[in-house]
């Protein structure tokens, strides 16, 4: 804060005057937040985010959808856009420079304001093939490679060697555009298995339509576990997926695998708007857990997760100890993305 804004302030709080939320977030400005195109979970949720930002602080706040996040994480990195929705997985290669990112030097700019909801991911059969788990793959036609999401691509392949299948030796490999075409491929018996997020309303579909439904498919083995996932992979982890009426497919506790979902920033954003923003999420997290869904797998103090594959931003930190979310898995996590 410059000389001049700590003199006014001194004044007004010896006036008596309250200084409001909106005249202490004036530095923040216009903010966009990247999302993956409209209709898609990043781009609701960013929408419900930038909601927040407008009703609260009083400053002009847009969800803006871009083709993919390969495309709007280099803005966000310069500050072109302010913040960003992005998965562990696609932020940590593009951090990294690995994947998407290899004809880059990485992303080393970006950081994290907060862990906003994870996402289970499995890979599902019918269930007429009597298929149950990873391992039941072998000699089979399976997704391997969806052709606009690199980050799917290497998080199919890690599931499939975490439950003892070589991709490139144990199953005949399919590559398709999206989730929508290995849906349609399980469907019409052109493909025997596929990769998807569970409990999403495609996989509902499909499993009213299909005869005798779908089968998510068990990650078993001496491998099916974080440390071997998250080393092919990082921020792919195992995780346990219960049977509810909207997680079709899953007929008993079974182990799948999962990712989370990050808001980002660049680190060249102030502190102050950093702590700002992370302040009001986790401030108002009950009440955007009501309007979005699947914010509802996370809660406020889960905003803080260490399971992520960029460093958090210094200004979420001082928030997250302030509060005492901040852990030594935190700490430990710093030092390995910072090395």
């Amino acid at each position: 804060m410059s000389k001049f804004n700590r003199t006014a302030l001194v004044v007004l709080m010896v006036l008596g005057i309250t200084v409001t939320a909106t005249e202490a977030s004036a530095q923040l400005g216009r903010v966009t937040i990247g999302t993956n195109p409209q209709g898609t979970l990043y781009y609701v949720v960013g929408g419900g985010f930038s909601k927040l930002l407008s009703d609260k602080l009083g400053i002009k706040a847009t969800a803006q959808p871009y083709a993919g996040s390969s495309v709007y994480l280099p803005l966000v990195q310069s500050g072109e856009v302010t913040m960003g929705i992005s998965s562990s997985l696609d932020s940590g290669m593009a951090f990294s420079g690995s994947g998407a990112y290899a004809n880059t030097p990485g992303l080393k700019g970006l950081r994290a304001l907060a862990m906003t909801w994870p996402l289970p991911y499995a890979y599902f059969a019918r269930a007429e093939s009597g298929m149950k788990t990873i391992a039941d793959l072998k000699g089979k036609r399976v997704v391997t490679d969806f052709k606009a999401n690199a980050a799917l691509k290497a998080a199919n392949e890690a599931m499939l060697r975490a439950g003892g299948i070589d991709p490139e030796r144990d199953i005949d490999p399919i590559a398709v555009s999206g989730l929508p075409g290995g849906y349609e491929g399980v469907s019409e018996g052109s493909i025997d298995a596929s990769a998807t997020a569970l409990a999403i309303p495609l996989a509902r579909k499909f499993h009213a339509t299909i005869p005798g439904g779908l089968v998510m498919l068990d990650v078993t083995g001496s491998n099916a576990t974080t440390e071997f996932t998250n080393a092919q992979l990082p921020g792919l982890y195992i995780t346990n997926s219960k049977p509810s009426k909207n997680n079709v497919g899953v007929n008993n506790e079974i182990s799948v695998t999962g990712f989370d979902i990050f808001l980002l920033i660049g680190k060249d954003a102030s502190d102050d708007d950093a702590y700002q923003v992370i302040k009001l999420l986790h401030e108002n997290w009950d009440d955007l857990k009501t309007k979005y869904k699947v914010l509802g797998r996370n809660t406020a103090d889960g905003l803080a997760k260490a399971s992520n594959t960029v460093p958090y931003h210094p200004g979420a930190i001082k928030y997250f100890k302030e509060i005492g979310i901040w852990t030594e898995a935190n700490d430990k996590r710093e030092k390995e993305l910072m090395n």
